[in-house]
C-alpha cells in the first residue's frame, strides 16, 4: 500500500508539473540569466575555489526557489484532501523524492550552463565523478531540508519569510560541506581523500530524512 500511494503520488505531483511549465520555464530562466549575467564580469575565473562557490551560490537560489513551492503553493482546502487521501509519511517521501529529481536535473543544466558561460584555468585536473557525487550529495541534502522546512512554513502566516529563516541556518553545515568537497574535487582530489565528506554528507541526508519521515506526521495533523 506504501509504494502504490508513492507511485501514485509521484504521478499526481509529475501532472501538475507539466500542467505549470510556465514555473520550470522559470527556474531554467533564472538560472540562464543569472549565469549569462555572471558571465559579463566573469568571463574566466583564474581561481577554482571563486569559480567554485559562484556556482554553489548559483544552486543554492535555484533550488531554493524551485523548492519552495512543495507545500506553500497548496492552499488548506488540497492540505485536507491529501490527509484523508494518503498516509503523511508517503507524502512527504514523496514530495523529498519528486524534489530529488527535480534538483539533480537543474543542477546538471545550471554545471553545463556554467561551464559554458564561465572558465576556469584550473579545472583541467578536475575529478568529474566524484565532484558530481559531491553535487548530488550536497543537493539531495538541500532538496530534502528545504521540503521540510517548506512544510513547516506552510503552517503559519508569514510562509516565506519562515522559510528563509528557518531554512538558512540549518542548511549551513550541508552547504559548507559541499563546497569543500566539490573543491577537492575540482583540484584533482581522490576518493580516499573525499572519505569524511561522504560520510558526514550521507549522514547529514539520511538524519533528515528519517526526522522529516518521523515528524511530519505529527506537523500534517495540525
Amino acid at each position: 500500500m506504501f509504494a502504490k500511494q508513492l507511485v501514485n503520488l509521484l504521478k499526481h505531483e509529475l501532472t501538475l508539473e507539466m500542467k505549470q511549465k510556465h514555473f520550470i520555464s522559470s527556474i531554467v530562466l533564472y538560472i540562464v540569466s543569472t549565469i549569462f549575467v555572471c558571465s559579463l564580469s566573469f568571463t574566466s575565473i583564474s581561481e577554482t575555489s571563486i569559480w567554485n562557490a559562484l556556482f554553489w551560490i548559483i544552486i543554492l537560489f535555484s533550488l531554493t526557489n524551485a523548492i519552495s513551492k512543495s507545500f506553500l503553493n497548496e492552499n488548506s482546502d488540497k492540505q485536507l484532501f491529501l490527509y484523508t487521501l494518503i498516509n503523511p509519511r508517503v507524502l512527504i517521501v514523496g514530495k523529498i523524492l519528486y524534489n530529488l529529481v527535480l534538483s539533480i536535473l537543474l543542477v546538471v543544466l545550471s554545471f553545463v550552463v556554467f561551464t559554458i558561460f564561465i572558465q576556469s584555468d584550473g579545472l583541467t585536473d578536475m575529478n568529474y565523478w566524484l565532484f558530481f557525487l559531491a553535487v548530488i550529495l550536497g543537493s539531495t541534502s538541500l532538496s530534502s531540508t528545504l521540503t521540510m522546512v517548506s512544510a513547516i512554513a506552510s503552517k503559519t502566516n508569514n510562509n516565506i519569510g519562515i522559510l528563509s529563516i528557518l531554512a538558512f541556518p540549518i542548511l549551513i553545515p550541508s552547504i559548507l560541506l559541499s563546497i569543500e568537497f566539490s573543491n577537492l574535487a575540482i583540484n584533482g582530489g581522490t576518493t580516499e581523500m573525499a572519505g569524511q565528506f561522504i560520510v558526514f554528507l550521507s549522514l547529514i541526508n539520511l538524519l533528515i530524512i528519517i526526522l522529516s519521515f518521523l515528524l511530519f506526521p505529527y506537523l500534517w495533523r495540525e
